[in-house]
């Protein structure tokens, strides 16, 4: 027994000072510890997953272990004639019935999925083509509303044209472009029509852009004839254009029979019949240049306008404006009143362009009369 102990005591001896050796040995290096250390760390992950492998074993086992019972169990189907044929027999596994069974849903699952798919598909198809309709006949107005539109704006564009020769100061009477405009049009609808080419450009995307094109090269004779308009207001404002007296004509301009006399006269302007003390307006802005007293005791006012106009107003009873004032257009600038040889209230009223009178009537309006 001793002896036993003995080795037993120097058998564990001897491999404690392995066990030591080993680890003196493998203690400097550092890389077997680590290796040690994954082989721990894989020891307790394999530890973890035990238990759910075993269930996973056991789950495959089971599912193993029914199938072998249900390919032994079998039904037996058996056709009975209605004479003296022989009965006939087919054995089928449950499995096998499990199987068909199970193909069989699944296609009247995928049938059933398909044609409430394909329904669907009809009753938006359905839904497409009434849109499409709807969209053909708003396409249609809209396309009629471009073609209305480009022969409106082919008629804008001539009176753009004639402005333009007015602007310049011509007479020239522009190219009448309807009718060429007209034809080409019927044109371009008969070669549509008859084309059967998708990537065609439809007719109204040509007439837009046309119009797009003729609006880019319209822009400078619009320019000019904005120009032309502003000179045009400019001079309006500084020409005699209103009425001196709100009135009516008496004895126009040029030869004519007096109302008060018998004797026929030259008149260089017109006589207006007012009430007594109405006002007289400037009919253009400008300067007094002279006011003076005439025999009949009334007082003749003339005032000097821009670009060679002058204005006379003779019948003047009370003057309001004195001599080199400056008045605007519609200013007041007196009263009128009676002359020793005529009961009636009247303003003589004259037009000059330079040293010439002229007939006054184109210059009143004619809401004035």
């Amino acid at each position: 027994m001793k002896k036993n102990k003995s080795s037993r005591s120097a058998k564990s001896g001897g491999e404690n000072s392995r066990k030591a050796a080993i680890e003196v040995e493998i203690t400097p290096t550092g890389a077997p510890k680590g290796l040690g250390a994954w082989a721990m760390k894989g020891k307790a992950t394999v530890k973890m997953a035990a238990p759910a492998i075993g269930r996973l074993a056991k789950s495959q086992q089971k599912l193993l272990l029914w199938i072998k019972k249900k390919r032994n169990e079998r039904l037996t189907l058996m056709f009975i004639p209605h004479n003296e044929l022989k009965i006939r027999n087919y054995h089928i596994s449950n499995l096998t019935l499990i199987i068909v069974t199970s193909v069989l849903g699944l296609v009247l699952l995928v049938s059933a999925f398909l044609v409430i798919r394909h329904n669907s598909t009809i009753q938006e198809v359905d839904k497409l083509r009434v849109s499409h309709k709807d969209a053909e006949v708003q396409f249609a107005k809209v396309r009629q509303e471009i073609i209305e539109l480009s022969k409106s704006y082919e008629d804008i564009r001539q009176n753009l044209s004639s402005l333009q020769s007015l602007s310049k100061g011509t007479n020239e009477k522009p190219a009448s472009a309807s009718d060429s405009f007209a034809a080409q049009l019927a044109e371009l609808q008969q070669k549509t029509r008859e084309s059967k080419d998708p990537e065609k450009i439809p007719l109204e995307i040509f007439l837009m852009n046309r119009m797009l094109h003729d609006m880019e090269i319209s822009r400078g004779s619009l320019g000019q004839v904005q120009e032309y308009l502003k000179k045009r207001e400019r001079v309006l404002k500084n020409t005699p254009t209103i009425w001196p007296v709100q009135g009516y004509i008496i004895n126009p301009f040029g030869f004519v029979r007096m109302s008060h006399r018998l004797n026929v006269g030259y008149n260089a302007g017109v006589d207006i019949a007012v009430p007594h003390g109405a006002a007289v307006a400037a009919t253009a802005p400008g300067i007094v240049v002279s006011i003076n007293k005439e025999a009949n005791l009334t007082y003749t006012v003339k005032i000097r306008h821009n670009y060679g106009y002058e204005t006379v107003y003779k019948g003047i009873e009370v003057v309001t404006v004195s001599q080199e004032e400056k008045v605007n257009k519609g200013e007041p600038i007196g009263n009128v009143g009676h002359a020793d040889d005529n009961f009636e209230s009247i303003l003589h009223y004259e037009v000059h362009i330079g040293v010439e009178a002229v007939n006054p009537m184109p210059y009143l309006p004619l809401a004035g009369a």
